[in-house]
């Protein structure tokens, strides 16, 4: 085990730590956002959002359980889901200095550390739904991955809108497995896809919400809420109606520099690593353009939800944790040619990483400025002196 393993691995149990205990402190509070968003369930009628936070109660309805606790330990399980996997992802980068940086993006996994308040959110499906692909296609048959592939869209998108625009890192991830099988992508197949959004689609926009709704679904779980549930957080913004949650509107300049300026450096080292590379695979002519095509494109394909939603650091994060996947896939299938040498001193490369990695980060609602994140204990030190 080499030095640069033993420290990626302690900073991923570290995080998983960190997380854990964090959720706990927001399942403890009843938070407004972080917890609760896992308690909109159906009880009021069906409702966007709401089929993980269905699947939950009627668990706690059928065994009888505490609903706060099956979402904790539920959560708690993701986490330490993505962990494994990350762990696993460690030997296909910690020999390479490009890759490690790659890894230890400020907008993959280390981006909640910096950003608490984004902790146990329901990013964390999409998470786990796309590790399960690129680490257990090989135990999906053939007949089955299509059809696990739109259940796992339903689940993500039935339980988080926004998953809709991320649905598409997950067919491409498709393309590539189908690929590495030597099968081809069928035109059914694509057709099932699309009628799969589109069906998507109608049930969100003709289920969004109001009041009523909010107030049922308050009563079937107000013994694990606040008893205003259904004035402040994710239960406030479920009764309004579509256009509340339209943000162009209250973003300005700066909003689009600090994102922008963010955006270009959380993908800075995997776009490098996808500009100097290439797909070995000739279908769909894959092998004849740059794979860097690949990463834009999907990347577009979320562009709604800036449209829709605040949390812009969040998407940001999203979409890097989606494409970084499709890379350790690419990696795992050796189907991505590794031809670059990126080397630097050890010393250079260890500053790097810490100014890179650890120093920085980008607000996930609204930010004004990029955040330093050594600025407070900083001064504190200076204060004290």
């Amino acid at each position: 085990m080499t030095t640069n393993s033993k420290f990626l691995y302690l900073i991923i149990l570290s995080a998983l730590i960190f997380q854990i205990s964090k959720f706990y402190s927001f399942y403890s509070e009843y938070s407004a956002w972080q917890y609760v968003d896992w308690l909109i369930n159906y009880q009021g009628g069906f409702v966007r959002r709401g089929l993980i936070g269905e699947f939950l109660f009627q668990i706690h309805t059928l065994l009888n359980l505490n609903l706060g606790l099956i979402i904790f330990i539920f959560v708690s399980f993701m986490y330490v889901w993505i962990s494994f996997f990350l762990i696993k992802t460690v030997k296909y980068i910690h020999n390479s200095q490009l890759n490690t940086l790659i890894f230890l993006s400020p907008g993959f996994f280390l981006y909640p550390i910096m950003n608490s308040e984004v902790i146990g959110r329901k990013d964390i499906l999409f998470l786990f739904v796309i590790t399960f692909f690129t680490f257990l296609e090989q135990k999906i048959k053939d007949k089955n991955l299509l059809i696990l592939l739109i259940f796992s869209i339903f689940f993500l998108c039935l339980s988080h809108s926004i998953f809709l625009f991320y649905s598409p890192y997950l067919f491409f991830l498709f393309i590539l497995i189908k690929s590495s099988r030597m099968s081809k992508i069928k035109l059914y197949e694509i057709i099932i896809f699309l009628i799969s959004l589109i069906t998507i689609f109608l049930l969100i926009y003709f289920n969004q919400g109001n009041e009523k709704i909010v107030s049922e679904i308050c009563r079937s779980i107000k013994d694990f809420v606040y008893s205003d549930c259904k004035f402040r957080g994710q239960m406030f913004w479920l009764g309004n109606d579509a256009k509340s949650h339209i943000s162009v509107q209250n973003v300005n300049f700066s909003h689009f520099l600090i994102y922008g300026i963010s955006l270009i450096l959380v993908y800075f080292f995997i776009l490098l690593k996808f500009f100097k590379s290439k797909f070995k695979i000739k279908y769909l002519s894959l092998n004849k353009f740059n794979p860097i095509t690949i990463l834009i494109v999907l990347f577009l394909f979320t562009l709604p939800v800036y449209y829709l939603g605040s949390d812009w650091g969040r998407y940001i994060s999203i979409s890097f944790c989606g494409s970084f996947f499709i890379f350790i896939y690419c990696i795992k299938q050796k189907i991505l040619t590794d031809n670059y040498i990126f080397k630097i001193k050890r010393i250079f490369f260890v500053l790097l990483i810490f100014f890179y990695s650890f120093t920085w980060t980008f607000q996930f609602y609204h930010a004004e400025k990029i955040k330093f994140t050594l600025k407070k204990p900083l001064s504190q030190i200076w204060k004290k002196k």
